[in-house]
């Protein structure tokens, strides 16, 4: 076998579907080498622990990593964890951002071209990871899980516009010549020197921008009436545009929000709330390793657990996805997580890899 790692037979393994003859085939590449057996060991072990196989990924990952390795003179036996190594590896891109043991290490392979060129560069932060990101202003932005940064190769010139699916949080250098703009799919962000949050995945019906510190304003609003108008943001305050009134029922929104919000006639048409009072460090927890909730859905969670474990959650009975929680984990593992959530509110759940079904406890 000339593979370094057996992909469709891991997952296969991991899954239990795998034949006599693959199981052959993968008992042989682990008896090549010791290299082999270890990396199938801590594999193991992280499944055992509650984390999930990260699937099958291009056969040249381990090949292309090692060119880079090569290329810039990482240590042959640079540490860090295995799950880590094939996840960012699968992850390579021109330019590349790799974080974790690489302590934001930078990678950049002659992609950037002529700036007047209509090129791009594009960083993807994978699910279960957080990514580091210096801009070419030295603006600082931190990437969540599932979040896609782009921004154009001539960002030094008259503006600095970046384009977000996901979460991210920004640490803007002030400069008064070139505006800085975060274009969101539903509405964009003038920075003014800031530092905020932006919660924008495409697929979710709440978009929201919270302000730390320092000024922004919401511009560019897809709402009818209000395509010219501009809402500014103070510090510690959460803008946030909510698709439809079915989102606005569903959000996990502050009691004093709902009361204040007048009537909705319209049910298709967007609705904007800024909530004046906010706390803050529960909300950007996440840049520092830490997953916060308060009086939050079941339903609300679990799409906060998926992005931070790389995993898929189902919930068998709906009314289970109604219970609040209020806590917050930092090191634990996806099955830990669950666990001391099935102290607070009984419940059941199977996990079969990075597939996770909860239902009522009988």
């Amino acid at each position: 076998m000339t593979e370094r790692l057996p992909w469709k037979l891991l997952d296969k393994y991991f899954k239990n579907h795998i034949s006599d003859t693959e199981k052959q085939l993968l008992d042989n590449w682990i008896e090549e080498s010791e290299e082999h057996g270890l990396l199938f060991e801590e594999l193991v072990a992280d499944f055992k622990a509650g984390l999930p196989f990260a699937g099958s990924f291009n056969k040249d990952t381990y090949e292309a990593w090692g060119e880079l390795r090569q290329e810039y003179d990482i240590p042959r036996y640079f540490s860090m964890p295995v799950r880590k190594l094939y996840r960012l590896a699968a992850a390579i891109m021109i330019p590349l951002f790799l974080v974790g043991g690489l302590g934001g290490f930078f990678i950049t392979k002659g992609y950037l071209k002529n700036k007047s060129d209509n090129t791009f560069t594009t960083v993807y932060s994978p699910g279960g990871q957080k990514t580091k990101v210096t801009l070419p202003d030295n603006s600082i932005v931190w990437l969540n899980a599932k979040t896609t940064l782009r921004y154009a190769t001539a960002f030094n010139d008259k503006q600095r516009n970046v384009y977000i699916d996901g979460e991210a949080f920004f640490d803007v250098k002030h400069d008064t010549q070139r505006p800085f703009i975060v274009k969101t799919s539903v509405f964009n962000i003038k920075v003014y020197g800031t530092t905020f949050n932006v919660k924008a995945y495409k697929e979710e019906g709440v978009i929201e921008a919270t302000l730390i510190k320092g000024k922004i304003t919401i511009q560019g609003l897809k709402v009818p009436g209000r395509e010219n108008s501009e809402i500014i943001v103070h510090p510690n305050e959460t803008f946030r545009y909510i698709k439809d009134l079915a989102t606005y029922k569903k959000a996990d929104l502050p009691e004093a929000l709902i009361k204040n919000q007048p009537n909705i006639m319209n049910e298709d048409q967007p609705i904007l709330m800024l909530d004046p009072k906010v706390e803050v460090t529960p909300i950007v927890d996440w840049k520092n390793g830490i997953l916060s909730f308060k009086n939050e859905s079941f339903s609300s969670l679990s799409y906060k657990l998926e992005q931070w474990f790389d995993v898929k959650i189902r919930f068998d009975d709906p009314d289970v996805q109604e219970i609040k929680f209020t806590g917050q984990f930092e090191k634990e593992n996806i099955n830990q997580v669950l666990k001391y959530l099935q102290i607070l509110t009984p419940f059941e759940y199977d996990m079969k890899v990075n597939e996770i079904h909860i239902r009522n406890k009988k």
